[in-house]
């Protein structure tokens, strides 16, 4: 027991200086010690997840390939040799060589022309054929075949029927409209054959008999190449006689294809004699029964005349021409404008005779009658 107590009595004492010293260090702590060491490197930070890429955007869609070309069309066919042979192709393009607007000096000067060229030139022609008007070009050529026909056109590659762009009913300059029958290729040519003019563009009173008209142009006229209206027994000025137009259409219900391209297709559309005699049989040549030599006489005797009216004058080539200006204008009676405009309408039309022989005949006594010269009886 009292080994125990004396244990207990040290440890409290080392207990009770303990605290002491402790108490000691807290009142009155000593001067800082040096610095410590660095510390160790701390650990890297964790690396941050990579973001997202952003989405691609969407591919453009591929266009859809464009459809097969129609197969060509084997040119060993005879569709194609119809044309395209030597024999053929050649032939038909020496003859159109010859018609009047295929030539380059008529093409020239007119064809790039507004209101010439439609007939002039093969670009004016298709121009007013698919919108109804020409323009002004800088460049133009004479006519060809496509000036007419629908060769090789995109829309019927494979037609072979050479058709004309125009077979219907076609509209005049001068009002009112003609055609020889629907479908029939002879309308084409009345695209162009046909008068710009009438008799009503010089004299506006064509009603009165009496008034007077100044001519100042040696064109005054219906210009050339009115067989259209010829046919169809219209152009003349019948204001101051009666012209015999009783049986005027005989031509008319042909057309210009028969007569002037016939069985072989003539593209120089020179008439021949035998086209002629299906309806005139035993036809040796256009004077049939004397017909053209007396029409012609007649009008030879009418050209005289206006010479020695002084309205015209020799031109030194088998013809006469106008001395009509605006600095010497020709001033007529109705009357006299009445001859002087019909003898145009044959002018213009230099197969008049062979034309509408009844109407020319009656146009030539109108002519007599209104220069006051003897009357032609047929």
């Amino acid at each position: 027991m009292k080994n125990s107590t004396k244990k207990h009595s040290f440890f409290n004492w080392i207990v009770a200086l303990s605290v002491l010293i402790l108490m000691g260090l807290i009142a009155c702590e000593g001067p800082a010690g040096p610095a410590g060491a660095d510390g160790l490197d701390g650990k890297d930070g964790i690396n941050g997840v990579d973001g997202i890429d952003g989405v691609d955007g969407v591919n453009g869609i591929d266009g859809v390939d464009g459809a097969d070309g129609a197969d060509g069309v084997d040119i060993t066919s005879g569709a194609c040799l119809t044309c395209h042979s030597n024999d053929d192709i050649i032939t038909k393009r020496a003859e159109l060589n010859t018609h009047d607007h295929a030539m380059m000096t008529n093409s020239l000067s007119r064809g790039g022309r507004t209101g010439c060229g439609r007939c002039h030139s093969h670009e004016n022609f298709r121009s007013f054929v698919q919108t109804g008007s020409d323009m002004n070009l800088e460049t133009v050529t004479g006519l060809t075949c496509k000036s007419c026909h629908s060769l090789h056109d995109s829309e019927n590659v494979n037609d072979f029927t050479y058709g004309v762009l125009i077979n219907g009913s076609v509209d005049y300059l001068v009002g009112g409209s003609h055609s020889f029958g629907e479908g029939k290729s002879s309308n084409l040519c009345l695209a162009c054959h046909q008068p710009r003019r009438d008799y009503t563009e010089y004299d506006t009173t064509p009603a009165d008999a009496s008034d007077g008209v100044s001519i100042t142009s040696s064109h005054a006229g219906p210009h050339y190449g009115m067989m259209g209206s010829m046919l169809f027994g219209e152009g003349a000025d019948d204001r101051n006689g009666a012209i015999n137009n009783a049986v005027a259409m005989a031509h008319a219900s042909v057309g210009c294809v028969p007569c002037h391209m016939g069985g072989s297709d003539n593209h120089s559309f020179v008439p021949k004699t035998a086209n002629c005699t299906s309806c005139h049989a035993g036809a040796s040549n256009f004077d049939i029964n004397g017909a053209a030599t007396k029409m012609h006489d007649a009008i030879v005797l009418i050209e005289a005349q206006l010479v020695t009216n002084g309205w015209y004058a020799d031109d030194g080539d088998g013809g006469i021409e106008s001395l009509a200006s605006s600095s010497a204008p020709l001033n007529l009676t109705g009357k006299e404008y009445t001859a002087f405009w019909n003898y145009n309408v044959l002018h213009a039309d230099h197969g008049a005779i062979y034309h509408n022989p009844p109407y020319v005949k009656g146009i030539i006594n109108n002519i007599e009658t209104n220069l006051g010269m003897a009357v032609t009886s047929w």
